[in-house]
């Protein structure tokens, strides 16, 4: 009776444990420059955790900088350390750039929000399909609810090979983009799209007459004063560009894009800095004019519609090439995160507070250390959780309950199986009986091939949360099947019993 007491009791205390453990490396400050100091103690370990080479990270406050930080390396094996000057990819950051020159468009008065986006494109048209093209608005295109294809996600192209036009890209390339086509009717859900942006790009081009990037070089970066970046890979970023790696620290080539729109940005972490501030400035009616109107700005940070999918678990809405969380006082946060091969990045700000981060990394593992860095920045900014930081704890702790509960299950029934084995109670019965051996054997496979799809199935979609909580569940799983597996081929009795023993 004491005995299954004690194993009640520490039952219960695996169960609940986890709940109240801390599963983020950076701890919430009170104050920015606590954080900061934890910053430059901390995110050095974090690369080396998650082999990231390197990062830089900003602090705004008060619509200024306050604080930026350079750590790990643009390149490894020559040894060049990040610094302001070092050049990333920023991928699907590049949206947010597009908005604000689309909404420059707007301001003029050359294109408006709500008209179709064939009435501006000649050089491409949407598939005809059971949904109405007219539908398909400059709008609808910025916040990713014009039901289109997301085009193949735009993997990017060796920089040996040729690029193809906007207009093959849109239509599908092999190994490159996928048709971009109407799959959802326009307006009703959110389904984000690159190849939405794609088009937006074209659009730019045909109402300009100028070139994507000579457009976007003067009407946006230069408008913000972002002298060091490009939708373009020019002459004046190579030698500071940093070098992209991949999950294990194997350098990657630089990936071109013909859909510089979506995808295309090179940027450094001041210049980021200078964007972010400019729409700050821009929404707060300071500086008008520099960048968008006030009206405008607050416009393209106006929530759209209710994200869904994966994104969902990061963000609670959908503006203009942009996704708004709202907290309960009604403080919005604006962000965009963005992720190419070996980049990975992200800019999040409170133009209320006139605050922000950007971080900026050249690893693909970098996802880790801007939800590390975003959860500790927005409670020592807001006071509050990030959402992500909430799903994350939930998460992890269930992974950690259930993997406890099976490692003592496992070690329970070891620890009976070894007695029952010496005592002469179990023996091997594998090899007896041709119908005994098939059943065994078929349960036995099926075990291995359930532990199989958990991992190459559930742990790879954990792995969105944390690196090690899938490994860590798996782990436990497989000793737990190993266990149930020397069961069935140590039997106390025929085969009629056996799966009861498991």
């Amino acid at each position: 009776m004491n005995k299954k007491l004690y194993i009640i009791g520490l039952l219960l205390v695996l169960l609940i444990t986890p709940f109240f453990m801390n599963y983020n490396s950076l701890p919430k400050e009170e104050y920015v420059e606590e954080f900061t100091a934890s910053l430059e103690a901390k995110v050095p370990q974090l690369l080396a955790k998650y082999n990231i080479p390197g990062a830089a990270i900003s602090i705004i406050e008060d619509g200024e900088v306050k604080w930026v930080g350079t750590f790990g390396y643009g390149n490894i094996d020559e040894e060049i350390e990040i610094t302001r000057d070092t050049v990333f990819q920023v991928a699907s950051i590049s949206k947010s750039a597009t908005a604000v020159g689309i909404m420059k468009l707007v301001e003029e008065g050359r294109i408006e929000l709500d008209a179709p986006i064939e009435s501006y494109v000649t050089r491409w048209s949407v598939p005809e399909s059971e949904y109405n093209n007219s539908h398909v608005t400059v709008k609808n295109l910025l916040s990713h609810t014009a039901g289109l294809s997301v085009g193949g996600g735009y993997p990017g192209y060796h920089p040996s090979t040729q690029l193809p036009t906007i207009e093959e890209s849109l239509t599908g390339v092999e190994g490159g983009s996928r048709p971009v086509e109407i799959i959802y009717e326009p307006g009703t859900k959110f389904s984000y799209s690159g190849g939405g942006y794609s088009l937006l790009q074209l659009l730019i081009e045909e109402v300009t007459g100028k070139t994507f990037n000579d457009y976007m070089k003067t009407n946006v970066l230069k408008a913000a004063d972002m002298n060091n970046s490009s939708f373009q890979w020019e002459e004046f970023l190579q030698d500071k560009t940093a070098t992209a790696y991949d999950k294990d620290l194997n350098q990657l080539p630089n990936y071109l894009f013909a859909e510089k729109a979506a995808a295309g940005l090179y940027t450094t972490i001041d210049d980021m800095n200078k964007f972010m501030i400019t729409q700050i400035d821009s929404y707060s009616g300071i500086h008008e004019g520099s960048l968008l109107s006030k009206e405008t700005m607050q416009q393209m940070h106006a929530p759209v519609m209710q994200v869904e999918g994966l994104e969902g678990f990061i963000y609670q809405k959908t503006a203009l090439g942009h996704f708004v969380n709202m907290e309960e006082d009604g403080i919005k946060l604006i962000s965009h995160d963005g992720g190419n091969k070996g980049w990975k990045a992200n800019f999040t700000m409170i133009p209320d507070r006139e605050s922000g981060i950007v971080i900026l990394t050249n690893g693909d593992n970098g996802t880790y250390l801007l939800n590390e860095v975003l959860n500790a920045w927005q409670y020592t900014t807001l006071g509050t959780y990030r959402s992500f930081d909430k799903l994350q704890h939930t998460v992890s702790a269930i992974i950690y309950s259930l993997t406890s509960i099976l490692m003592l299950w496992s070690v329970i029934r070891l620890y009976i199986l070894r007695k029952e084995v010496k005592n002469g109670v179990r023996r091997m019965t594998l090899l007896e009986g041709k119908l005994s051996f098939v059943i065994k054997c078929s349960i036995i496979t099926a075990l291995l091939y359930i532990t199989y799809l958990f991992k190459t199935q559930i742990v790879s979609i954990l792995s969105f949360i944390d690196p090690s909580v899938g490994n860590i569940i798996f782990i436990a799983l497989f000793i737990r099947v190993a266990v149930g597996i020397t069961q069935i081929i140590f039997l106390k009795s025929k085969i009629d019993g056996f799966t009861k023993q498991l």
